[in-house]
């Protein structure tokens, strides 16, 4: 996965940065590669000041264990402390949502579907 900030200089005026990476990555590797451009429908609506903190607390860890070469993991967070965690402990694992959860059940009074009614 390849994160990038759309305001990058790609060198041609109507390609995204996303659509430039990608095309650079599938050309240099010979990898299927795909681009994926989140609108803020998509995230969620505008973000919190919470999120934003939340969000630069993971991408500082994230950039820590790059820098520690420390590949396979992903973030976490327990509690209020971000964590790393070794893929194969997550990865294929299959982790199911309680239908009867408070927040589905709000989520359905607002009017989301999630497909098994």
């Amino acid at each position: 996965m390849v994160v990038v900030a759309e305001g990058i200089k790609t060198g041609k005026k109507k390609k995204n940065a996303g659509a430039f990476i990608a095309k650079k990555i599938r050309k240099m590797t010979g990898l299927e590669t795909r681009e994926t451009v989140l609108g803020y429908i998509q995230r969620g609506g505008s973000p919190t000041p919470a999120d934003r903190i939340l969000a630069t607390r993971y991408g500082a860890y994230a950039a820590q264990m790059i820098y520690e070469e420390n590949f396979g993991q992903m973030v976490a967070i327990r509690g209020n402390e971000i964590i790393s965690i070794p893929l194969e402990e997550v990865g294929g694992r299959l982790r199911l949502v309680d239908p009867e959860n408070g927040l589905v059940n709000k989520a359905r009074h607002m009017g989301v579907c999630f497909g098994d009614q």
